[in-house]
């Protein structure tokens, strides 16, 4: 863990977790990455990162000496490294009700296996890549000339290291464990003092911020509107027309409504605060449904018999209860009566 890695960003817990959380925040992320269980080869140096923060999170004299350490060099003056934006996709559930989420990222960091020369010395003469050992190499035309490699040689006692394929650096994978707040809507970032990657060279400097910005992604069933929620409900139509108890999904669940019975004035059903949730002084959204009556395919010949009682019923009062089919039918009489002019 590099000097101002943030112990709590590290185990993704929170500034003012308890023992206990810290205790169980690091169980579960060794289990996952000690390198008996975990094949990956950033395994172990992802264990050791785990093992300092939680050594330093629970040693008060190290924690609150880390602590200056950090703050001392951002307020000496000491160079940052810039700041990173990376895009955080959450679904609609997960931003609401906060959750842990796992953030990868690269580092740049100095070849080990040659100690960011991108040179390796070796013990004995080894065959030239660029002519295997002959010392010729062949040139436009089918002629060959002597390799500038090696010189002519053929062998060599310094290659360019094959692990950073002669650039001196290379990437190294990095695991944080990001704890999420509750009710970051898309477009908000969630700060990581101190957790952007530094850039080949800058290792003295102080790492900037990590900024993730929150997405949301689509969701299969609600619409973000705001902090409202919309949600269209497939509704019988024989429910749609008597009304009754129906089930509809909320973020957390399903809640049972009323309807009640269709009206050509019926709109939407609203539920206040059931949509995304508020935080500090913004009030939570609503829940708006937006009931569809879905028309059975009937099969049935009683189910037939039920509707044609219940259209010679309604035929017996159109005025009242279907004023357009009244109109309707008058139209169809006029021109059955009379001539059509």
């Amino acid at each position: 863990m590099t000097t101002c890695e943030d112990p709590f960003v590290v185990l993704g817990v929170a500034q003012e977790a308890s023992r206990e959380d810290i205790r169980s925040a690091y169980r579960r992320l060794a289990m996952r990455w000690h390198p008996d269980r975990n094949p990956s080869p950033a395994a172990a140096a992802e264990f050791k990162r785990l093992h300092a923060a939680y050594e330093l999170l629970l040693d008060d004299e190290r924690l609150a000496a880390w602590r200056a350490a950090c703050h001392g060099a951002a307020a000496d003056g000491a160079a940052v490294g810039d700041d990173l934006v990376q895009s955080l996709t959450l679904t609609l559930e997960q931003a609401a009700a906060g959750c842990h989420r796992t953030v990868e990222l690269l580092h740049r960091v100095r070849c080990s296996s040659c100690a960011g020369s991108g040179r390796v010395q070796h013990s004995h003469s080894v065959p030239c890549p660029a002519c295997s050992g002959c010392g010729r190499v062949v040139r436009t035309g089918g002629r060959t000339a002597r390799c500038d490699t090696c010189g002519g040689h053929g062998y060599l006692r310094e290659t360019a290291c094959k692990n950073c394929a002669g650039s001196g650096w290379r990437n190294e994978p990095r695991t944080l464990e990001v704890t999420v707040p509750p009710a970051l809507v898309g477009g908000e970032r969630l700060r990581l003092a101190r957790q952007a990657p530094l850039s080949p060279g800058d290792e003295r400097r102080v790492a900037g911020d990590l900024y993730l910005e929150i997405n949301l992604a689509a969701h299969e069933l609600f619409v973000l509107d705001g902090l409202d929620l919309h949600c269209r409900v497939p509704v019988s139509i024989f429910r749609l027309l008597c009304g009754g108890r129906i089930e509809v999904p909320t973020l957390n669940g399903t809640t049972w409504i009323e309807l009640p019975p269709w009206s050509p004035t019926a709109g939407d059903h609203r539920l206040a605060g059931l949509g995304f949730p508020g935080k500090g002084e913004r009030a939570a959204g609503d829940l708006v449904l937006h009931p569809q009556g879905v028309l059975p395919q009937l099969a049935a010949r009683e189910d037939c018999q039920l509707l044609e009682l219940l259209d010679w019923r309604l035929a017996a009062d159109l005025e009242q209860r279907a004023p357009l089919l009244a109109d309707w039918q008058q139209q169809l009489r006029a021109r059955r009566e009379g001539p059509v002019v």
